[in-house]
């Protein structure tokens, strides 16, 4: 039986819940943060939630290792029932979230909404947009097809060119210098377990900087006092709304065109040249330009450049103004800035997929 001091632990377990529970009813949000003006916030994380419930779905019948991986995902794509729409739904998922970071990142770069008091948020979200990029590096090896294979050996050869630490930087990242059982165990457990950690962890960070630093002002500010509605149940009901419009249109999508799975992958055939994916065509182009000693440039100087760049313009751009025509210099060095990733990605797409073959 239980005694009362465990009775009473559990009477203050069940208050403190109810207070928690009493806090979430009470909190909320401004009546302009549910209109679809601003919804590629939710979208975002619609879709991370999408690619989680998919990824685990897909974890009860992988494999990870080189002799069954392929075969646990080829049963789970053509056999297993409704297969093809999770494997679809997960592959979707991450190019259309790519495509919604951008264009999040880049509505908040234009209203200026980067500006104090808001820093920590742009941080915390430009973070965001670069470790989701680590979940399809990671992830392309997993099915251990042809062109998961060797688009890895392909990235293998880009960290090792890093001067100095590339070596034992490919070594740490799959436990030797060829691309074996050991490299599929840590890459998957990176992409299933520590990635979704840390991706995890950094939207609680940025949701936190959110809700202390507020919303974004409109540019042009109305004099009618904007009204508050609660957060449960207005703002909840609004993102399952749109979670259950983007399942199914993804689940529409997969089922048309299912995601490609290519012949099993042959480390013997040195004549297989994968072609790289849209949203890293760019950088492929430039380890294309930067050949031999000078790769480092196009691999390790140019990206990280952006990166640092990025994460640093809030406390680059100090002035108070916020319309984009008050910052005509800011906005000029970031229009030169994407038309040259878009002129490079154009190159490569011409190079790799209107080329004939040699």
């Amino acid at each position: 039986m239980n005694g009362p001091k465990d009775q009473a632990e559990k009477l203050l377990g069940y208050l403190a819940l109810d207070r928690y529970a009493a806090r979430l009813r009470s909190l909320e949000v401004t009546r302009d943060a549910l209109t679809w003006t601003r919804f590629c916030g939710s979208l975002s994380l619609v879709l991370v939630v999408l690619l989680f419930l998919s990824g685990a779905f897909m974890m009860f019948y992988y494999s990870p290792s080189p002799g069954a991986a392929y075969d646990s995902v080829d049963f789970a794509q053509f056999t297993l029932p409704f297969g093809d729409v999770v494997r679809g739904v997960h592959y979707y998922g991450w190019n259309l979230l790519l495509i919604v970071l951008g264009l999040h990142l880049a509505g908040t770069f234009l209203v200026g909404a980067y500006k104090a008091p808001r820093e920590l948020v742009w941080v915390s979200g430009v973070l965001i947009m670069l470790v989701v990029p680590a979940f399809i590096i990671t992830g392309d090896l997993l099915p251990w097809d042809q062109k998961g294979y060797w688009t890895t050996q392909v990235r293998s050869s880009i960290i090792s060119s890093v001067p100095g630490v590339g070596d034992f930087m490919l070594r740490l990242l799959q436990g030797g210098s060829r691309t074996g059982i050991v490299a599929l165990t840590r890459f998957y457990v990176l992409h299933s377990l520590l990635l979704p950690c840390l991706l995890v962890l950094l939207i609680a960070i940025h949701i936190h900087f959110l809700a202390h630093r507020g919303l974004s002002e409109p540019l042009h500010p109305r004099k009618v006092e904007i009204t508050k509605v609660p957060l449960i149940p207005d703002m909840v009901n609004r993102w399952l709304i749109l979670f259950i419009m983007v399942a199914v249109a993804l689940g529409l999508i997969a089922g048309h065109w299912p995601a490609p799975l290519e012949s099993p992958a042959d480390p013997t055939d040195s004549t297989y040249v994968p072609k790289p994916e849209w949203w890293v065509l760019f950088l492929n182009q430039l380890v294309s330009i930067f050949r031999g000693p000078i790769m480092f440039i196009g691999t390790v100087v140019i990206p990280g450049g952006l990166a640092v760049l990025l994460i640093a313009l809030p406390f680059l751009d100090r002035s108070p103004a916020r319309h984009p025509v008050d910052r005509k210099k800011t906005i000029f060095v970031a229009l030169m800035i994407v038309a040259l990733a878009v002129g490079l990605s154009i190159m490569g797409y011409i190079e790799h997929f209107m080329a004939p073959p040699r």
